[in-house]
């Protein structure tokens, strides 16, 4: 009797062992083939006059690339991302700090660049430190 019950647990165990080690090459192989990448941090530190606009341009223009602001400003008036005919469709950042406000701020924006008519491979992120004076 007890030589059945430990042949029964082995055999159970050596199913949740098969179950386990198929569910980790699962995982594994979708993990692995995962294209995109994501660099860390780009910094640009700028300082502005609490009176002035700052703008820079991102340089992405192509159709399947973009920008999104992952991490927004918290002292502005404007803080935003523009892809218009105004900007020949490449992404523009434009912030304007609070009229009174002099301090640090930043954006972080996530730029998608590389894509081949299937989307993006490639993600940055973009960190804009701002010094703001009188």
């Amino acid at each position: 009797m007890r030589n059945q019950t430990f042949k029964l647990k082995l055999k159970h165990m050596k199913k949740i062992l098969k179950l386990s080690f198929i569910a980790i090459c699962i995982l594994s192989l979708t993990n692995c083939n995962k294209e995109e990448t994501e660099n860390l941090v780009s910094e640009i530190d700028v300082t502005i006059n609490n009176s002035d606009d700052y703008e820079i341009d991102l340089m992405i223009s192509g159709d399947e690339e973009g920008a999104t602001i992952k991490t927004q400003a918290q002292h502005f008036q404007k803080s935003e991302l523009i892809r218009d005919s105004s900007t020949n469709w490449s992404v523009v950042y434009q912030y304007e700090p609070l009229p009174n406000y002099t301090g640090m701020d930043f954006v972080e924006i996530e730029t998608c660049t590389g894509g081949e008519s299937t989307g993006c491979s490639n993600f940055d992120i973009v960190r804009i430190n701002f010094n703001i004076t009188n």
